[in-house]
């Protein structure tokens, strides 16, 4: 029985569920997690990433717990006096880890306790949710909006502006194949979308019953692209300079701009590496073209605060690049790109200060696998063993408006 002692949130690592029919909203997580969380089984929790999205609680079985020890990439903290955190783990279901992590950036969740106790009972009916579809989907998928297996969905909790993926009726998904292996455009074996709305409204979320209608809105093609796609930069308010440089690590770090739009911000920022080779690799061209140097190009955590009193923390990063530098046996690698935030600054701010929170380095290195029998176009690339390198800050720097 859980006590009456609790902790409201729990920062766990999450780990894919087996099995996964990609329409289920449930986490798993250790019974003892849950009796510390004060949380039952089917209880609902919300779980946050870079997004925050809900699912029903149960427990993680001993076997399935067992399973995650296969999956765990081993993790090198470079700072000296770093202390390991051991953190407890979860199971998601794709759908929920989608939602949660959009970006699919993160390996950390945190779970919370959703303070009402009757949730199970109270949670309303969603009568009416209206998806996302693109206008010349009926051309490519004759009569697909009649072959989607809704009841599929039935007992599933949905969110406002969250992804859904439900398959096609098995003769549908059967006709797809056939005109797959008669080499036709392959078509998707789920209909994939968004929901833009349900009903009854002024809900934070619903639960899909046998007595729900669905109905279809023609959306565009960046509405597919992750839970909630980055925002189109409106009008350009002001640039700021940062000129701010770090050497942290095997990597210079360059930070330019913080661009101030209507509805977003973004940090440019310019990364530069250095990997060194082995002496005789770039001289052996036969060797060297048989190897896919993969750059470990950083992702930075970035948070601004004002003077105000507000943090600006919702962003991502990404971009990148790399050559052979034949003089010194070296990869150089130079990795530009912005960090876009989904709110933008408070026009009244007056001073903000910069804080990198943490840097970190996926170190990974593809060898391409063929033989002489091989086609060029069907060669493969195994991925060796991942390494996942973390240097925490804080770095910080203010900056005057």
């Amino acid at each position: 029985m859980p006590s009456d002692k609790s902790d409201d949130s729990i920062i766990f690592r999450s780990y894919p569920l087996e099995n996964d029919d990609h329409c289920k909203t449930l986490i798993k997580i250790e019974p003892d997690q849950m009796e510390k969380m004060g949380i039952f089984e089917g209880d609902i929790v919300q779980i946050t990433g870079k997004d925050s999205t809900i699912a029903f609680c149960f427990s993680l079985s001993q076997k399935e717990l067992e399973k995650t020890k296969s999956q765990d990439i081993p993790v090198e903290y470079l700072n000296p006096n770093h202390k390991k955190m051991g953190y407890p783990k979860i199971i998601l279901s794709s759908l929920v880890s989608r939602n949660a992590c959009p970006f699919r950036r993160i390996r950390l969740v945190r779970v919370e306790k959703l303070s009402a106790k009757s949730f199970k009972d109270d949670i309303p009916e969603v009568t009416t949710v209206t998806l996302g579809t693109m206008e010349f989907a009926e051309k490519t998928m004759p009569n697909y909006k009649a072959n989607i297996d809704f009841s599929l969905l039935f007992g599933r909790l949905i969110k406002e502006k969250e992804r859904i993926s439900v398959p096609f009726l098995p003769d549908y998904a059967q006709l797809i194949e056939k005109k797959a292996s008669r080499r036709r455009p392959p078509h998707p074996i789920n209909f994939t979308s968004l929901i833009i709305n349900a009903k009854p409204e002024e809900h934070e979320f619903w639960l899909v019953t046998k007595n729900t209608k669905f109905e279809f809105q023609n959306v565009s093609m960046d509405e597919f692209r992750g839970k909630a796609p980055k925002p189109e930069a409106l009008s350009l308010l002001r640039v700021i300079p940062i000129v701010k440089k770090l050497h942290v690590h095997d990597t210079n770090i360059i930070f330019a701009s913080v661009e101030v739009f209507e509805n977003t911000m973004k940090i440019n920022w310019y990364t530069q590496q250095r990997i060194k080779l082995p002496d005789d690799l770039l001289s052996n061209l036969s060797k060297f073209n048989d190897m896919n140097i993969r750059p470990d190009s950083p992702e930075l955590t970035i948070e601004i605060k004002d003077n105000l009193g507000n943090v600006y923390s919702d962003g991502h990063s990404g971009g990148g690049g790399s050559f052979p530098d034949p003089s010194t046996n070296e990869i150089i690698s130079d990795y530009s790109g912005e960090y876009r935030f989904f709110s933008t600054l408070d026009p009244y701010a007056k001073e903000i200060t910069i804080i990198v929170k943490e840097i970190a380095w996926i170190k990974r290195e593809l060898r391409k696998v063929h033989t002489s029998m091989t086609p060029p176009n069907m060669r493969s690339a195994p991925p060796s063993n991942h390494k996942l390198s973390i240097l925490e800050g804080p770095w910080e720097f203010k900056i005057l408006l």
